[in-house]
């Protein structure tokens, strides 16, 4: 069996690759290759690399540009981290700070379609675009345009160094990637007025924060977060910057231009992990979850949710979840968790107090502007049927969305079904800002004082007021105290 589906990776990878059709962008014309139907272009410059002088800037615009045809066949290096996930361990990807392209998948011969741009996750510290699993043509199979892209992450992304103008530079290439999908989605056949931006983990803490954020108004007009919690405070630059500081010191680096010229690889070694997002007066004008309490969120069509077992990734460390309600914890356990033992018990409560109460919070406050859908993903596979797992973990939705690839041929029929199902939830909402459509259950709209969750199982269905006693809980807690 295995061997068979070896040699059918292998023929499909082999299977005749011919030059896609030529496109101009701002930057100069690309070739890229049509595979599988679809025509794909990949390693495409959005921004200039963010080298030198260039580090911890904004990005800048592409330079030199090009007159004769760029090929845009392979990917781009991934920006530079340090993987921990297991994809990215296994992935082995080159890595360079020239890491600012993008990628895009279309139907030949396109013309004003919707627009779908995925950014990955990662904890603000790692991952990339470039991974197998994100493999767009699925979703440009059904009638999208798909954009993918790198941005830079750990602390080459997020530095509030006080000798710096800006700290969020993560979320700048975001935008930046955002606005060349502005400037030329058209000449893939997309429509530059109709894009859905959606990511997972940080990928989809990053969907709320640029909802919030008045550098992105304009870029996109629909938004999905997939697990993206937005579940702890987001730091000020102020209380930021003597971590920033210390991180110099412990390069030995008094002024900018020292650590500009550090190599990246020590720059990675120096690293603490504790990177990400600050409130900067700039990219981001308040913590994210304020701004949606307050109405400052952009009020675009918006569809959020999480998996049925995120906490699976802590395994058994879950007492640092539980520590708030050490004093009432035998009650909690025994009347909202069904006498759980220990860790299922942890990770349970870490999936309400982290992705899915937070997910809860936010789009009760969005549904008051805008179309609101709210999803909790508990499909459970046939390689988790055999494991005997008890929900979906962390990530565990997105195969369902980008599809099985080379492998839907051995895929059960119940995993390609759910997948057909979630592309088409999907691709629906960026279409129209609706997941509804014809033979699809129908996904109601999170709306008026019981809201309806659609839980994604066996047989999906709307669950009104979905754990709202574990909610109420968990927001008895300083989101990430």
């Amino acid at each position: 069996m295995l061997r068979t589906m070896l040699l059918a990776v292998v023929v499909a990878l082999a299977a005749t690759a011919v030059s896609a059709a030529t496109v101009t962008t701002n930057g100069g014309p690309l070739t890229g290759a049509t595979e599988n139907g679809i025509d794909v272009y990949r390693g495409i410059p959005y921004a200039a690399p963010p080298v030198g002088a260039l580090r911890w800037q904004p990005p800048q615009q592409p330079a030199p540009l090009w007159t004769t045809p760029r090929d845009a066949t392979a990917f781009g290096p991934i920006c530079p981290q340090h993987p921990t996930e297991g994809m990215l361990v296994r992935a082995n990807l080159p890595q360079s700070e020239d890491c600012l392209t993008l990628n895009v998948w279309t139907p030949p011969g396109a013309t004003n379609l919707p627009v779908m741009v995925w950014i990955h996750g990662g904890g603000f510290t790692q991952g990339t675009s470039s991974l197998p699993l994100f493999n767009g043509a699925a979703l440009a199979h059904r009638g999208v345009v798909l954009v993918s892209f790198n941005y830079r992450v750990g602390r080459l992304g997020f530095f509030p160094h006080p000798a710096l103008s800006d700290a969020n530079f993560g979320l700048l290439d975001q935008i930046a990637a955002l606005k060349w999908v502005q400037r030329n989605i058209a000449a893939f056949g997309g429509d530059p007025r109709n894009v859905t931006i959606f990511g997972e983990s940080a990928g989809g803490v990053s969907v709320e924060m640029l909802m919030t954020s008045p550098l992105a108004k304009g870029l996109f007009a629909k938004a999905i977060s997939e697990s993206g919690g937005l579940f702890g405070s987001t730091a000020k630059i102020a209380d930021a910057r003597k971590g920033a500081l210390d991180f110099a010191a412990k390069l030995n680096a008094k002024d900018l231009a020292t650590l500009r010229a550090i190599n990246a690889d020590d720059i990675l070694k120096a690293d603490d992990g504790d990177d990400g997002p600050v409130i900067d007066g700039r990219v981001l004008l308040e913590d994210p979850r304020d701004a949606f309490a307050a109405g400052h969120q952009l009020a675009i069509p918006f569809l959020a949710g999480s998996n049925s077992n995120e906490g699976a990734m802590l395994e058994t460390n879950t007492e640092w979840v539980t520590k708030p309600f050490s004093n009432r914890i035998a009650d909690i356990r025994k009347t909202l968790y069904g006498n759980d033992p220990d860790p299922l018990f942890g990770q349970h409560l870490f999936a309400d107090r982290f992705m899915a109460g937070p997910a809860d919070q936010l789009a009760r406050a969005a549904s008051a502007h805008a179309r609101t859908y709210v999803y909790n993903f508990g499909f459970l596979n046939a390689r988790a049927h055999i494991r005997n797992e008890t929900g979906v973990p962390h990530g565990g939705e997105m195969v369902f969305i980008f599809g099985f690839g080379t492998f839907a041929a051995f895929a059960p029929p119940q995993d390609t079904g759910m997948s057909d199902t979630m592309q088409r939830y999907w691709t629906n909402f960026a279409k129209t800002g609706d997941p509804n459509g014809d033979n699809l259950p129908p996904w109601p709209k999170f709306e008026g004082p019981h809201p309806r969750t659609l839980v994604i199982d066996d047989t999906p269905h709307a669950v009104s007021d979905f754990r709202k006693p574990q909610f109420d809980l968990v927001r008895t807690v300083k989101g990430g105290e």
